[in-house]
């Protein structure tokens, strides 16, 4: 084994340090120090043994694990001689050690200078036999048999001193030794003389090894470096614990020669442990199912981008998916483009990747299942996903005019981080830097990912990650308003603050970056940290400064890093980092500065090939340029893409531009790329080009006509970005384009202005801007030539208006639709005059003649029919005599002048106002057809409305607990579409329906929560007070004290002025009352109800089934108790008439509610005989048809009638076997409520009581006692 090998290097440490801290403890435990000598060798015995105890020394030593067995290193202690140590003799103590260490790393040789005999030496002998047997002895006794077999490691290391190679005592030998070496005797008058370390270098002995030797042999003498000499042993023993711990920082010699032409280097994080820490600890608690939020802030250059760098490897090492993007302060037009970058770069990541192509192919397959053809929106936006699903982009997709696409566009990455965290079965990571930039839209989808990741926690594991500069997220900042509101998205929200280094931290940071020990750097890293106040970018900028202006330098004679201190003390240098990187630049070439400052106006990066265009439009050679710039450490290179190092060093060099330079050189580049552009859809360089024109503003417009080309550039890039949903930037396109038209451009450009306040009104509403809506309205109302032209603003006013004053933006919209010739007003017939006029009319043409009419091409006639489709779901709520009129025009327009998107809408709600009025057969048949014309017209527009007003006859026809998925069918059709009121409608139909399916409440309490999360977030407060109706009653019934949380004056208004809400509101705490037996509160309530059904919904409803049961129900309770029980008994009798015909299409879901109706009834006309049967009846048919809550109902009021005809025993029976469904259903709070009303009742009956407290699972409370 050679003394440079690693196995030599690091078990030489290993007793070096071992001695230096033997002689720091002595020292610090007993005030004792060894007497300097040349000859400290002769007192130093080594052990090693392998797993064996060790008995007590006299000494305490040092015991180094090793892979093989221990190493103890024992000083004798005669060496310890002195309790006092001046200068002098530390000076004495570590020129002492030098020589050891010197002696371990040579093999046993000494200094050639040393050879020489020493004044007062007395006689020299070779070591006894007797001495060495009798260490032997002791080794032995630490239970060691057999060390020559266990040391074959440190065989080589230590034969080389204190052992005897006598053949007589080869028994008792542990080492076999290179020969036998004198021992010096101790003698005070030493003579210290210097000597080289040259033999130790020859050796291949690492240079830092060889200085530390130098450092301590110097110690006395003080010729060769003086300032780095050691000034005591616990120096020594922290550098080499340092070349332990991190051997290729500190102990192994370093490239000089490469490092001579590539400069300083640096690499890794200092002093951010902690907050990594905390960020991965936020990241554990996503994998357990919470979404989280992470933000990292601080002043620029403290190193946010780097601990999150950090962070993203630790994800990638663990398994998890990291989507990676960056903003840019001026690339802000670009339509998400900090969001697609970061998933289209992951989409190439696993197009590249050869292991993954099974995983590819699941992954198209099941995105294609959850998108459909909505796909193909994505893909705009991430270009390889296209190429995933083997999209063709060049097909031109009809734009069916979403309501709100940017939803649409929010749900489809939502609905892809679900398929790929449930393909890879790994958390989805997203980290977005410099979110001090972030556009609305990208916030809007970002919060919808922890949405979504909160709802679907389960199969979804969602963790953000994002970085800002402190101080410039003000109140305006969408950034600033999500972190303000991150409860209403269910994710929790961790900020760490990054700071400037401390000075002991920067002291870690210079010390390993220079590969020297802290010791050595202690006054440099002390003038760095004074001049950057621990700025790690400033750090890092100045270090590379001083490097390149030769003030620090590497040093090849002595392999190490070296500085100049007093010219570096000297530098005058700004306390501002933006200040010194602008600066530092004017040391380079023009070139390369105005190759930097052409790239600073693109944004912080930009790809080699755009690069290679600019330099042919602006005849510079740039690339070569910005090469020179990488290699100065100013810009990174990476896959033929240039970035700048650090975002400050973007701004430094776009501030070598003259503030007043800057408009007229980003109108230059702009016009420069206009030649080059195709005109085809996604041309990657429109966006760029209208940027920087946008950049540089209508002032620098030098000839007339360019302003009408930058106009419609703008246009054309603005629908580019609202083919990526991004309404946002879209509409800052179209606002830019106005404002470089001319004065007089209604006159002399009438389409382009048209077009450019058409699209911008449509983002606008998007947006929620109505300001703005209003204001461009008002332009294309007084501009517009024809009143077909302001036909899609007045319809955006429309719409509009429906949000807050849905009675006037019904009226508009009849007004339009009147001077279109299509009169609503004064046809307000009954509903079975428009079915019976639909049905007819409809007569003449098969299912097949329908479903291949001819598409809708007409322009006027399609914007007709959102109208009506519009008006038909207001009228519903406010208008519903007039609402069957609106389908059935619907149905006669599509007829006549062919299948729009809208044309779905009239045929399900003519199934649904055939079913109302009782034909659910033929019903089901118009709703079925509607689903399948939904799919011919290949519209997603309208399928939200289309499946959820489906649902609401198929429950009817099909059990319901079967229809439960349509809804989150037409949740996720609707939320595709961007149509989220029909989601929300679809959201809170299927809240009711798992009511009503008798699904486990607790269940129901979660879905609630959900929905109530996505309504607050939505402000659909309409929905959010008839959820809180349905939330009061199964928290009630649950038993908990929670309760939902009121907006109370908005809400009693809304319930005030609604009719739809307050009849839902009264039913639903008619229905609590009557589960509790509260009589006054239900026949209260009840009352109320009724009085609103006159003015309510129009079409038929799964909700209408379960109003008829409950109200049917109470009222049979109410005739048994009220003077007036004949008017109550009518209304009861009405219900079970209904409930028996709709019992006739769906047995399984109405046929236990028809039976539980006849047994009341019954017990209400004294037939006691019928009420035993249909009660018996209703409890096995719920239980057939798997309504546990419904069983446990029609136990109760069996128990009740048993009651009160006198079966005590019965009642007590059915009591038990209510509370025992109950309690399976989840409603723990009727359980008690049913116990403490049994209890009381039979407190009299001592027998009955004791039996029904003694009979196995009748409990009092809440407690699953299973």
């Amino acid at each position: 084994m050679t003394v440079s090998s690693a196995d030599y290097l690091m078990n030489t440490l290993r007793l070096a340090f071992s001695l230096a801290d033997e002689i720091c403890k002595v020292k610090d435990e007993t005030g004792r120090s060894p007497t300097p000598s040349v000859d400290w060798m002769d007192s130093i015995v080594v052990h090693v043994k392998s797993n064996s105890k060790e008995d007590n020394t006299e000494i305490v030593v040092d015991t180094i694990l090793t892979g093989d067995g221990d190493i103890r290193v024992e000083i004798l202690p005669s060496l310890f001689d002195r309790t006092e140590i001046d200068t002098n003799q530390m000076n004495g103590i570590l020129y002492s050690l030098g020589l050891v260490f010197f002696e371990i790393l040579s093999r046993g040789e000494r200094p050639a200078e040393l050879e020489q005999k020493q004044p007062g030496e007395t006689t020299t002998n070779e070591i006894s036999t007797e001495e060495v047997s009798e260490v032997l002895h002791t080794f032995r006794q630490a239970g060691t048999t057999d060390p020559a077999g266990e040391l074959s490691m440190y065989q080589d290391l230590l034969s080389d001193f204190n052992w005897s190679d006598d053949d007589s005592t080869s028994s008792d030998t542990a080492f076999r030794g290179v020969g036998p070496r004198k021992k010096r005797t101790q003698n005070e008058n030493y003579i210290m003389c210097s000597f080289s370390v040259e033999p130790l270098k020859q050796k291949g002995v690492p240079v830092s090894l060889c200085d530390l030797v130098v450092n301590m042999l110097d110690s006395t003498n003080g010729i060769l470096r003086k300032d780095e000499t050691y000034n005591d042993i616990s120096e020594v023993r922290d550098d080499l614990q340092l070349m332990l711990d991190k051997p290729s920082i500190y102990l192994y010699d370093q490239e000089m020669g490469r490092l001579s032409t590539s400069g300083l280097q640096f690499g890794g994080m200092f002093g951010r442990n902690a907050e990594l820490s905390i960020i991965i600890d936020a990241y554990r608690r996503t994998i357990s199912g919470d979404s989280e939020v992470v933000t990292i802030y601080g002043q620029s250059g403290t190193g946010k981008s780097l601990l999150a760098c950090e962070f993203g490897k630790y994800v990638v090492a663990g398994g998890g998916i990291l989507l990676s993007g960056k903003f840019d302060q001026l690339q802000q037009g670009k339509p998400l483009s900090a969001l697609a970058s970061a998933f289209n770069q992951y989409c190439g990541i696993l197009l590249q990747s050869c292991e993954l192509a099974s995983l590819k192919e699941m992954l198209a397959g099941q995105l294609n299942a959850a998108m459909g053809r909505e796909a193909f929106h994505l893909a705009k936006l991430i270009p390889n996903l296209a190429h995933i699903l083997s999209l063709d982009m060049n097909i031109v997709i009809q734009d069916d005019g979403c309501a709100n696409a940017q939803k649409r566009l929010q749900y489809l990455l939502c609905r892809f981080v679900e398929v790929i965290s449930s393909i890879f079965a790994a958390p989805v990571t997203l980290f977005l830097d410099d979110l001090q930039w972030a556009d609305s839209a990208s916030i809007a989808a970002v919060n919808q990912l922890l949405l979504r990741g909160g709802v679907a926690s389960q199969t979804t594991h969602f963790f953000f990650l994002g970085c800002y500069r402190e101080g410039e997220v003000n109140n305006c900042n969408p950034l600033w308003k999500s972190l303000c509101n991150n409860s209403l998205v269910n994710a929790r929200s961790t900020q760490v603050k990054l700071d400037n280094l401390a000075e002991e931290t920067l002291s870690t940071m210079v010390s390993e970056t220079l590969c020297l020990s802290p010791r050595l750097t202690r006054s440099l890293s002390s003038m760095i940290y004074h001049k950057t106040k621990g700025n790690p970018l400033f750090v890092s900028r100045l270090m590379i400064s001083l490097s390149k202006e030769g003030l620090l330098r590497p040093s090849l004679s002595r392999r190490r890093w070296e500085w100049d201190e007093k010219k570096i003390q000297c530098q005058k240098l700004s306390d501002d980092v933006a200040i010194f990187l602008t600066k530092s630049m004017e040391s380079l070439s023009d070139d390369v500065k105005s190759s930097l400052c052409v790239l600073s106006c693109f944004g912080s990066s930009a790809e080699s090939t755009f690069i290679k265009t600019l330099e042919k439009v602006l005849k510079m050679n740039i690339l070569t340029n910005l090469d020179e710039a990488v290699e100065e450490g100013l810009l990174d290179k990476k896959d033929g893409l240039y970035h700048f190092s650090h975002d400050r060093i973007q701004e430094a060099a776009y501030n070598m531009i003259k503030f007043l330079d800057r408009r007229h050189f980003h109108f230059k580049y702009g016009m420069a790329l206009v030649p080059l552009l195709n005109g085809q859809k996604g041309d990657s360089n429109l966006l760029t080009a209208v940027n920087q024109l946008n950049l540089a503003g209508p002032e620098s417009v030098q000839e007339k006509s360019q302003n009408i080309t930058v106009a419609d550039l703008n246009l054309q890039a603005g629908k580019q970005a609202m083919e990526m949903s991004d309404f946002s930037a879209a509409y800052a396109y179209f606002d830019n384009g106005i404002s470089f038209l001319r004065k007089k451009h209604w006159d002399e450009h009438y389409a382009l202005s048209l077009e450019l306040f058409d699209l911008a009104a449509t983002c606008a509403l998007t947006n929620g801007d109505f300001v703005s809506l209003k204001l461009l309205s008002e332009q294309v109302i007084e501009y517009g030539r024809t009143y077909a032209d302001k036909l899609n603003i007045l319809y955006l006013s429309s719409c509009a208006l429906a949000f807050s004053k849905l009675p006037e933006s019904i009226e508009k919209g009849i007004d339009v639709l009147a001077n279109l010739g299509i009169e609503l007003r004064g046809h307000e017939s009954n509903m079975e005059a428009c079915v019976q006029e639909t049905k007819v009319l409809l007569s003449f043409y098969t299912d097949d003649e329908i479903l291949n009419t001819r598409p809708m091409t007409d322009p006027t006639m399609m914007i007709a029919m959102k109208f009506l489709g519009k008006l038909g779901v207001g009228m519903c709520q406010i208008m519903p005599k007039s609402s069957p009129y609106v389908m059935q025009r619907i149905i006669q327009l599509s007829l006549l002048h062919g299948m729009s998107p809208v044309s779905p809408i009239g045929f399900v709600y003519l199934g649904s106002y055939i079913a109302k009025l009782g034909d659910i057969r033929e019903g089901y048949h118009f709703v079925k057809l509607s689903r399948s014309l939904l799919n011919k017209v290949g519209s997603g527009e309208c399928a939200g409305e289309v499946i959820c007003a489906d649902i609401q006859v198929r429950a009817y026809v099909e059990p319901i607990q079967a229809t439960l998925e349509y809804h989150n069918e037409g949740f996720a059709a609707a939320m595709t579409s961007g149509d989220i009121i029909q989601a929300t409608i679809n959201n809170i139909c299927y809240c009711t329906c798992i009511v009503l399916a008798g699904v486990n409440l607790q269940t129901v309490q979660e879905k609630c929560a959900e929905s109530e999360i996505f309504m607050y977030e939505r402000k659909m407060l309409v929905f959010i007070v008839q959820l809180h109706a349905c939330q009061h009653s199964v928290f009630k019934l649950i038993g908990t004290d929670e309760t939902p949380t009121y907006v109370s004056a908005e809400e009693e208004n809304i319930i005030a002025t609604n009719t739809s809400v307050r009849r839902t509101h009264y039913f639903w705490r008619a229905y609590t009352s009557f589960m509790f037996r509260l009589y006054d509160d239900a026949k209260h309530y009840t009352e109320k109800n009724m009085d609103c059904i006159v003015n309510t919904w129009s079409f038929m409803l799964v909700a209408h089934s379960n109003h008829a049961f409950y109200i049917g129900l109470i009222s049979f309770w109410l005739a048994r108790k009220t003077r007036d029980g004949q008017q109550w008994h009518e209304t009861g009798k009405k219900s079970k008439l209904a409930l028996k015909k709709w019992a006739e299409t769906s047995k399984w879901t109405f046929e236990n509610k028809w039976y539980l109706l006849e047994a009341e009834e019954s017990h209400c006309n004294n037939d006691f005989e019928s009420a035993n049967s249909f009660y018996e009846k209703a409890i096995s048919s719920a239980k057939d048809h798997k309504f546990v809550h419904e069983e446990a109902l029609a136990c109760e009021l069996a128990a009740y009638f048993y009651l009160e005809v006198g079966d005590t025993e019965k009642a007590i029976e059915y009591f038990l076997l209510a509370h025992e469904k109950y309690h399976e259903w989840g409603a723990f709070g009727k359980c008690n409520s049913l116990f403490n009303f049994v209890q009381g009742r039979f407190t009299s009956l001592s027998a009955s009581g004791e039996q029904c407290r003694n009979l196995p699972g009748f409990y009092p409370n809440n407690e699953d006692t299973t």
